[in-house]
């Protein structure tokens, strides 16, 4: 399984078919894995294996080491270390993947409403320079609902004026990658892959 599920639908006013309501009551709570885990137990119960999403698509996985031709600052070095610990955090919690920081503030940590939004709200509150850190939860199951970034990230970033872009090495999938990096070296967006941000100091 690959891509976004939009949990927002779950208060749109719609209803699911009588298998899917039935599948909602049986969860005690409605936290991303809890929920990605339950559907994969809904197909296996079917004879349908579920396989982690980049199997064979090893080139679509970020590897470490700076993407773009700009290189992270060093203040900017410091916001990717801080935001790191805080973004594994909230993973761990299982809120989201992506903190937006500034000068080690965060500004906005994603939730139900996807990375982009959080970057543009991150992006309001500081004007410019923003610092996004991306990254695979410490619990993650890795048949889905790896990190991933595309050219729209890269789009939401440039009209929030961020300037950095930084997610896990070796967990972290990128759609259209060539396009990706073009777009970022375009908007002089620097995207780094980086596997322990002690590296960086």
């Amino acid at each position: 399984m690959a891509g976004g599920i939009k949990k927002t639908r779950l208060f749109d006013g719609g209803f699911p078919d009588l298998r899917g309501m039935a599948f909602l009551a049986r969860m005690v709570h409605k936290k991303d894995d809890s929920l990605l885990r339950g559907v994969a137990d809904e197909l296996e119960s079917e004879g349908i294996v579920v396989r982690e999403s980049t199997l064979y698509l090893d080139s679509i996985v970020a590897q470490r080491g700076v993407l773009s031709k700009r290189k992270p600052a060093k203040d900017e070095r410091r916001d990717i270390e801080f935001g790191w610990q805080m973004a594994k955090e909230i993973g761990r919690l299982d809120i989201g993947q992506t903190v937006v920081l500034k000068d080690q503030v965060i500004l906005a940590v994603e939730a139900i409403e996807g990375t982009d939004e959080a970057i543009r709200r991150g992006g309001k509150l500081c004007g410019q320079g923003a610092v996004v850190v991306k990254v695979c939860k410490p619990q993650q199951d890795l048949r889905f609902d790896l990190p991933a970034i595309g050219t729209q990230t890269i789009k939401s970033m440039e009209e929030s004026k961020a300037t950095c872009l930084a997610v896990e090495a070796g967990k972290t999938i990128i759609l259209e990658r060539e396009t990706v990096i073009h777009e970022a070296d375009r908007a002089g967006i620097t995207i780094i892959a980086v596997t322990d941000p002690k590296d960086l100091a």
